[in-house]
C-alpha cells in the first residue's frame, strides 16, 4: 500500500473499498498493478475492513458523549478577571525586574508557560532597549546559559543578532550546566544557511543531550525535560501544562507568574472544550462514519492539530476552519486511497473539483457525490465566515484553488502507484508539498492574519518560498515517522526508499539526507521570519507553527492516524482535568 503526506495523517492505498459497490458487501476491489501479468490492472477481493484488522487504520477510540458532558468551569467572566489582575501583578513584576539576565530569563519563562501573547508589547519594549543600549553588540557577555538565552530571544523576536556572539562558547566541558546546554540547543534551531558556529552548536548539544538522557542520572525531572526538548525544541502548545507542572516544582518558582500560567491555561481549556463541541456536532451532522465508513473518523485529532498552529483565544475561528480542513483533507485522502474507486473515478472526481463542478455529476460515484458536496459546502461556508469576520471579499476561489491543488497531488501520486513508478526524490517532493496540505492551511491562515488588501497574490507570491519550506518539513517529517510502517506493507517508495534506490545508499544514510533536507528548510524557514516585512510577520509566525506541529505528530510514527500514543495525551491535556489552584 501506498502512504502518503497529507494534513497529519497517514494514507493507504491498496486496501479498497468499492465506493460503487454496495458497501455492505463482504468484498471489494483492489485496483492495483500486477507486475505478473504484463503490468495491467487487476482486481482482487479484499475483505470489507482489512484496513482496520491489519491495524494500520485504528478505529477511533474517543467517546464523544462523554467528551460533550466535560464542564467548562473556568469560561467563566470571574476567571477572566482574574486573569487580567495577574497579568498586570507579572506586568508589574517584569518592570521592576532591575537585572537584564533575570528580564531576559522571565521573558523566557512566560514563552515556555504559554504567556508571551499576554505581554507582547512589554516583551519588545525590554528587547528594543537591551538592544539600543547595546548598539547591536553583545560581545562582553560570556557566560553560555546568558548568552545562549539573549540570541534565542533576539533572533525568535526579529532582531539582528549574530551567530558570533556565541563564537567560543559551543564546546561542551566534561561536565557542563545542563541547564546551559539546553539553552544552548534551543537557540541552534533558529539558525540561518551558513551559520556553521549554530550548527555545530546543534550537532554537540544534540549528542550530549541524548548521551545524558541514556544515562542513569538520578534527576527524574531533569531527564524528562531533556526528552521534551530533544523531541519539541520549539515548544509548541502541546507543552504548556507540562511546562507549568514542572516551574510549579522550581524552588525559585515566581508564586504570581505561576498563578497566571494555570489560570491562563485552564481557561484556555475551557474555550477548547466549547469550541470542541461545536464541532463534534458539525461532525456528527456529516454521518461520515454510517455514509462513508472507509474514512477515518479524526475529529478531536484534527483539533489537537489545529490548536497547536494558533491556540490563543482570539483564534477560534481560525481554529474551527483549520480542523474542519484537517478532517476533510483526511476525509478526502481516504476518497483517492481507500474507497475501492478506479483510477479513472479518480480522474473524473479531480476534473470536477478543478472545475468547481456540480457534486451531482453523473460521472462521479455515490461516495464521490457526498464527499463532493460536503467539501463545497464547507468551502463555501469557511469563506463566507473569513469575508464576514475580517473583510476579505472573493475567498472561496481562493480555497477553491488550494483544494484543487491538493486534490491534483493526490491523483499524481495514485497515478503513480498504478504504473508501478519510482519518481525521482525531487519529483517526490515537488509533489509532496502540495499532497501534504500545508499550503492549504496556510492559507486559512493567511486570511486571518493578514490585514484585508487587494494585493493578495502579490503578498502569496512573496510568502510562497516560506510556505513550499513548510510543507517540505511537513511531508519529509511524516516519512521519516512511517517509514517502518510502510516496508512492513510493502507500500511504493517513499522519499526514504527514492533517495535510496536514486543514489544508491543504506536506509542510514537517506534518513541523514531527508534530516538534512528537513534542517536546510528550518534555517530559510527562520531566515524568512526575520527578514520579510512587518506585516507578514504574525502570518510567518503561524504558519511555520505547521512544521512545529509536524515534527510533534510524526516524531514517533503517525499519531493522527494510530492516536493511542502521544495524541491521546496531548487530547487529554487540552481537554481533560484543569490545573489545580490553591
Amino acid at each position: 500500500m501506498m502512504e502518503r503526506v497529507s494534513c497529519l495523517g497517514s494514507f493507504q492505498f491498496g486496501y479498497k473499498f468499492n465506493c460503487h459497490r454496495s458497501i455492505s458487501s463482504h468484498t471489494h476491489t483492489q485496483f492495483s498493478m500486477d507486475s505478473n501479468n504484463g503490468g495491467h490492472a487487476v482486481d482482487r477481493p479484499v475483505k470489507h475492513n482489512q484496513i482496520q484488522e491489519a491495524g494500520f487504520y485504528k478505529p477511533n477510540i474517543w467517546k464523544y458523549d462523554l467528551i460533550e458532558s466535560l464542564t467548562v468551569e473556568y469560561a467563566h467572566e470571574k476567571y477572566e478577571r482574574m486573569v487580567s489582575k495577574l497579568r498586570e501583578e507579572v506586568k508589574y513584576l517584569l518592570s521592576n525586574t532591575l537585572g537584564i539576565w533575570e528580564k531576559l530569563e522571565l521573558i523566557d519563562n512566560m514563552e515556555k508557560l504559554g504567556l508571551a501573547y499576554l505581554f507582547e508589547s512589554e516583551i519588545k519594549s525590554v528587547l528594543d532597549e537591551l538592544v539600543s543600549n547595546h548598539n547591536h553588540s553583545f560581545t562582553g557577555e560570556k557566560k553560555l546559559y546568558n548568552t545562549a538565552l539573549l540570541f534565542k530571544l533576539l533572533r525568535k523576536h526579529g532582531y539582528t543578532v549574530s551567530q558570533d556572539v556565541l563564537e567560543g562558547l559551543v564546546e561542551i566541558s566534561p561536565h557542563p550546566d545542563v541547564k546551559a546546554v539546553l539553552k544552548l540547543f534551543e537557540a541552534s534551531h533558529l539558525a540561518f544557511e551558513g551559520e556553521d558556529v549554530l550548527e555545530k552548536a546543534n550537532v554537540i548539544t544534540r549528542k550530549y543531550l541524548m548521551s545524558i538522557r541514556s544515562s542513569d542520572l538520578d534527576d527524574d525531572a531533569s531527564l524528562a525535560n531533556i526528552s521534551r526538548t530533544l523531541e519539541d525544541p520549539h515548544n509548541i502548545w502541546y507543552n504548556v501544562k507540562t511546562q507549568i507542572q514542572r516551574y510549579e516544582t522550581n524552588a525559585k518558582a515566581d508564586s504570581t507568574l505561576l498563578n497566571l500560567a494555570k489560570h491562563n491555561f485552564n481557561m484556555f481549556q475551557a474555550i477548547h472544550q466549547k469550541e470542541v463541541k461545536e464541532l463534534l456536532r458539525w461532525w456528527r451532522t456529516l454521518e461520515f462514519e454510517r455514509i462513508l465508513p472507509f474514512t477515518r473518523n479524526r475529529i478531536l485529532e484534527s483539533f489537537v492539530c489545529a490548536a497547536g498552529i494558533a491556540s490563543e483565544p482570539k483564534f477560534g475561528s481560525l481554529r474551527n476552519w483549520l480542523t474542519k480542513s484537517i478532517t476533510l483533507i483526511l476525509v478526502l485522502d481516504d476518497v483517492y486511497d481507500a474507497s475501492g474507486c478506479t483510477l479513472e473515478e479518480l480522474e473524473n472526481f479531480t476534473t470536477v473539483l478543478n472545475r468547481r463542478g456540480n457534486a451531482e455529476s453523473p460521472t462521479l460515484p455515490e461516495c464521490m457525490k457526498i464527499c463532493m458536496r460536503i467539501l463545497n459546502d464547507t468551502i463555501k461556508d469557511i469563506a463566507s465566515q473569513i469575508e464576514v469576520e475580517y473583510g476579505w471579499k472573493l475567498v472561496s476561489p481562493h480555497l477553491q484553488k488550494a483544494w484543487s491543488t491538493f486534490s491534483q497531488a493526490l491523483l499524481k501520486e495514485a497515478r503513480w502507484f498504478n504504473l508501478n513508478y519510482t519518481p525521482s526524490i525531487e519529483e517526490h517532493t515537488d509533489n509532496g508539498r502540495s499532497s501534504s496540505s500545508g499550503p492549504l492551511l496556510s492559507l486559512h491562515i493567511f486570511f486571518a492574519l493578514i490585514p484585508q488588501t487587494e494585493r493578495v497574490l502579490d503578498i502569496l507570491k512573496s510568502t510562497a518560498n516560506h510556505e513550499q519550506n513548510v510543507a517540505l518539513i511537513f511531508r519529509l517529517c511524516n516519512d521519516l515517522g512511517n517509514f517502518a510502517v510502510e516496508i512492513e506493507r510493502s507500500d511504493p517508495p517513499s522519499s526514504i526508499q527514492c533517495i535510496m534506490k536514486e543514489r544508491g545508499v543504506s536506509e542510514e544514510v537517506a534518513r541523514n539526507q531527508i534530516k538534512c533536507m528537513i534542517a536546510s528548510a528550518w534555517k530559510k524557514i527562520n531566515y524568512e521570519c526575520v527578514t520579510q516585512a512587518p506585516l507578514l510577520q504574525p502570518y510567518l509566525k503561524y504558519s511555520t507553527n505547521i512544521a512545529r506541529v509536524a515534527h510533534v505528530v510524526y516524531h514517533n510514527g503517525d499519531a493522527v492516524s494510530n492516536a493511542d500514543g502521544m495524541t491521546r495525551n496531548h487530547v487529554m491535556d487540552l481537554l481533560g482535568e484543569p490545573l489545580s489552584i490553591t
